[in-house]
């Protein structure tokens, strides 16, 4: 499924993320690339880390984190992102602030 959400509430997201995972590394499979047919740039990574930081009112376990997805993002001829797209797994945090939220 697709939506949109605000550029705030996303940078937001972010950061709750990394307090939840303070430790998380992000490597890439196949780094930022740029399409040949047209302006999408795409880049295939996964994150590991550990569960450790306490973060929207959710108590760390401990567990350690791995999830994996692509980044897609098409750019003008300014290189100006105008579309923007994340597909990915979900950390054991995640999971669990999508119980809590309903």
């Amino acid at each position: 499924n697709e939506r949109a959400v605000a550029s705030d509430i996303l940078a937001d997201r972010c950061m709750e993320f990394l307090a939840a995972h303070p430790d998380c590394v992000v490597s890439f499979h196949y780094g930022p690339k740029c399409s040949h047919d047209d302006n999408w740039v795409i880049a295939h990574w996964y994150e590991t880390g550990t569960w450790s930081g306490d973060s929207r009112g959710i108590k760390a376990t401990g567990n350690p984190m791995a999830v994996e997805g692509q980044t897609r993002f098409l750019v003008n001829d300014d290189l100006k992102i105008t579309h923007f797209v994340v597909t990915r797994t979900f950390t054991e945090w995640e999971e669990t602030l999508q119980k809590i939220q309903g």
